[in-house]
């Protein structure tokens, strides 16, 4: 059995037992593969990835124990590649369930410690393992009063480098005594202010211009979500409306910005999802569409009111994106397409 030295960096995602227990676990488990995905790629080589431990990375840099600034710069690297990332679901969300609307509670902490780490083989895995790895993993329970903070022990802070920092950071003190371990001492950094600092995603190209054009309107027994869901699922609409022949798109799901070919008999249609927005009431829901065979450019604006438990008023109307006006001879068939797609989602 394999002994080494080696840094223990656990980047852990604070509300995740809540997130995973109370939301849908499909989206849910999505999410949380993007920010985690996102995460690894902050951290590249830098460390090597010893687990997946579903909220949390178990990251292991063998040798030395770095400097605590050059863990510091690590963690602050993967603490604003794991919010800008959230930012980013949250802006280019459509998805109006739990799980895609709970993503702004999600938050990052980070235990580090250091020590002997034995491994252990088990056909083609590597399993590190031994006393200083519970240490690590039980730290991740302690008495912080905060959700965001880096903690490092006191035994990896004796073995690390001494190097100046570049800020004037407010370190905390503090120790936690566990059955069969003991007494460990540790100090603690509270991320509040780092958070803040944590670069914005470019806002999404959504904009597009409203008018008087009215609406559509057809009541559906099925509550509004369920409807929304039906809508909102762009990849899907091909099983329920009849003229729609296939739909390619440029990456999986949909999304803010997501492109989608609708391809019918006659034309293609280039759909593109603009804005979600979800109340108790309703779900205000707008994609844009161009269809270059009839150089149209229009904006689809979807209504979902709540009117019950399993009722709701579905409310839909075309806009025009483009420059010049719409002429009669366009908007009939446009008005044709819509009440058809009214029709078929009331029966869906």
């Amino acid at each position: 059995m394999a002994e080494t030295n080696a840094t223990i960096l656990i980047p852990d995602i604070s509300g995740f037992t809540e997130f995973m227990t109370t939301t849908e676990l499909g989206h849910a488990s999505h999410a949380i593969n993007m920010l985690i995905d996102a995460m690894l790629e902050a951290v590249g080589e830098e460390y090597e990835v010893s687990e997946i431990e579903g909220d949390a990375v178990l990251l292991i840099k063998k040798g030395p124990a770095p400097s605590k600034k050059d863990i510091l710069d690590t963690c602050i690297k993967i603490f604003n590649a794991f919010h800008f990332q959230r930012k980013w679901m949250q802006q280019h969300t459509i998805c109006a369930c739990g799980a895609c609307q709970a993503i702004i509670e999600l938050s990052l902490k980070f235990v580090a410690h250091h020590g002997p780490l034995a491994e252990i083989k088990i056909g083609k895995f590597v399993k590190q393992s031994g006393p200083e790895m519970i240490v690590a993993h039980r730290l991740l329970k302690n008495s912080i009063d905060n959700h965001e903070y880096l903690l490092l022990t006191e035994k990896l802070l004796e073995q690390a480098i001494d190097t100046p920092e570049t800020l004037e950071l407010e370190w905390f003190s503090s120790s936690e005594e566990y059955a069969s371990i003991g007494k460990i001492d540790y100090r603690f950094l509270l991320l509040n202010e780092a958070r803040k600092k944590v670069p914005e995603p470019p806002e999404p190209q959504n904009y597009y211009r409203t008018d008087n054009s009215s609406f559509l309107e057809i009541s559906i027994e099925a509550s509004f979500q369920d409807v929304y869901s039906v809508i909102k699922d762009v990849t899907e609409r091909y099983k329920w409306i009849r003229e729609l022949k296939s739909i390619t798109q440029d990456s999986p799901g949909a999304y803010v910005g997501s492109t989608h070919v609708f391809s019918y008999e006659d034309h293609q249609a280039i759909i593109s999802p603009l804005r979600m927005s979800v109340a108790d009431d309703g779900i205000i829901y707008a994609e844009s569409c161009k269809i270059n065979e009839q150089n149209l450019s229009l904006v689809f604006e979807y209504v979902f009111k709540n009117t019950g438990s399993q009722s709701c008023i579905f409310a839909a109307r075309i806009l025009n994106a483009g420059e010049s006006p719409l002429s009669e001879e366009d908007k009939l068939p446009l008005f044709q397409e819509l009440e058809n797609l009214s029709s078929n989602l009331g029966r869906k």
